[in-house]
């Protein structure tokens, strides 16, 4: 009796849950209401296939081959231009840095170089992609909690735009390298504040460690103290969050002026903003999924834009540089929220088996080795070769992994599928592609799609490609 009183309870508050987000959805435009294709800039073909800037998407995963990954060359530019232009707008003296690890395809990082992008990079590998796709070093940011002696040494040589120091000991490094180049570097302090991530990453304000590192950074005569760093987290959606940190920030640097006489040429606050179309899902998200519900989709409302960011941040930063002839230059490091609608992913089903409980399981043929975000967000999945046709029932979707946890997704209202459809997993440009792994699977292919014309931007992993650096034993 207890434990169906409990279910019982679980249900109704399920209800309550179901009711609120249908509330809010009912009260958006029709677009935003059924998560619509044109959201991404797609429509459906007269086949009655997902179309993207009239290229047919199902034709398109026919000649390549899936998994897919599909990148906007258009919509990737335009997210740049309209979040850079929301700030410069407001703070001319504004730039972006593309997130390296948000999305490493050489051909996406090239188009947003191409469109006038800094780079934010955190590894030696990413810095030297950096270096080798034509970027010159005062481009180039390096930041990073663990940076590699090698990394440093490389960003020193490189002349690097500024090294965002994470802890006492890089500083020391980047001292000795830039003595032996005999070239001064800005250096900058990562900074943890009462909100965002902390743990390993930063320097502490409250705790004195970020002052320390500054202090130590002024006593090295071929290092200059010029630059401020937050990263607060990934997909956040709270202007506030960012207010608070900014201020804590902003104050500080006041206070290093005062004792050390440190003038900030950079401020650089990261990145992390979250996207309308993708949701973070909570704990009610997986009850929801536990009971037969689909995980909720993202509500627009609940995603701040660019612009309304920009005014809150721009005012805190007049507020402590009035004169603009001195104002220091304002970066940001927006991964996300660039690339993430600006990318698909095209899975083909590979075969569909009927249930017991009327939720069918589909198996298609990429799961968690090409689409890791989906175990902690909601995206939405699109039948891409049957647009036209009404959903008429529930299916689980699960990737070809021999591993329980290879779920797509759980509870989708879907058409008819069969071995051979083709699904259309969107905003795929963040985070998918540097978590792909080879797990009994190649990786995909990527192909850009520029004013209708569509290039091959990564070939397919082959079988020997995953095997090339193996060797068996000798034999004695």
């Amino acid at each position: 009796m207890l434990n169906l009183a409990r279910q019982l309870i679980k249900r109704a508050l399920l209800r309550r849950v179901l009711a609120e987000d249908a509330r809010r959805r009912a009260a958006l435009p029709a677009e935003w209401r059924d998560m619509a294709a044109s959201l991404w800039g797609c429509e459906t073909t007269t086949a009655g296939h997902l179309g993207l800037q009239g290229v047919d998407l199902v034709e398109l995963a026919a000649r390549h081959g899936t998994p897919l990954q599909v990148v906007d060359k258009q919509r990737l530019q335009r997210n740049y231009s309209e979040f850079l232009g929301a700030f410069q707008a407001l703070y001319p003296r504004t730039q972006l840095a593309t997130s390296y690890k948000t999305n490493p395809l050489p051909g996406v990082l090239a188009a947003l170089h191409e469109a006038g992008s800094y780079a934010e990079v955190i590894s030696e590998f990413e810095l030297w992609l950096a270096l080798r796709l034509g970027l010159p070093g005062e481009r180039i940011i390096v930041n990073g909690p663990g940076k590699a002696p090698g990394g440093i040494r490389l960003a020193v040589e490189s002349g690097v735009r500024i090294i965002n120091v994470d802890s006492l000991y890089e500083i020391e490094l980047a001292a000795e390298h830039a003595a032996r180049v005999k070239r001064v570097q800005d250096v900058g302090v990562r900074l943890v504040t009462s909100v965002g991530w902390s743990s390993q990453f930063g320097l502490n304000i409250a705790s004195g460690a970020a002052r320390e590192a500054f202090a130590k950074i002024a006593a090295q005569p071929m290092l200059r103290a010029a630059g401020i760093h937050i990263h607060l987290g990934t997909g956040i959606k709270s202007i506030p969050t960012y207010v608070r940190a900014i201020r804590e920030c902003l104050e500080f640097a006041d206070d290093m002026r005062r004792e050390f006489g440190i003038t900030i040429r950079m401020l650089d606050f990261g990145g992390g903003f979250g996207v309308p179309t993708v949701r973070t899902r909570d704990a009610w998200d997986g009850r929801l999924m536990a009971f037969g519900h689909p995980a909720r989709q993202a509500l627009p409302g609940d995603c701040p834009s660019p612009a309304d960011y920009a005014k809150p941040i721009v005012d805190l930063v007049r507020a402590h540089y009035p004169d603009a002839a001195t104002a220091p230059e304002l970066v940001f490091e927006p991964g996300r929220a660039i690339t993430s609608s600006a990318q698909l992913l095209l899975l083909s089903v590979l075969t569909r088996k009927p249930s017991t409980d009327g939720v069918d399981n589909l198996i298609v043929d990429g799961g968690k080795n090409v689409s890791m975000p989906l175990e902690w967000e909601s995206h939405r999945i699109f039948a891409a070769s049957r647009m036209n046709d009404a959903a008429v029932g529930k299916c689980n979707v699960y990737g070809p992994l021999c591993h329980p946890g290879d779920i797509i997704d759980r509870n989708l209202a879907l058409p008819p599928l069969a071995a051979g459809d083709v699904l259309a997993v969107m905003d795929a440009g963040a985070y998918f592609t540097p978590n792909e792994m080879v797990f009994s699977n190649p990786r995909p292919a990527a192909v850009m799609i520029d004013a209708g014309q569509v290039s091959v931007i990564r070939d397919r992993e082959t079988f020997a490609d995953i095997v090339r650096r193996d060797a068996l034993p000798a034999e004695s």
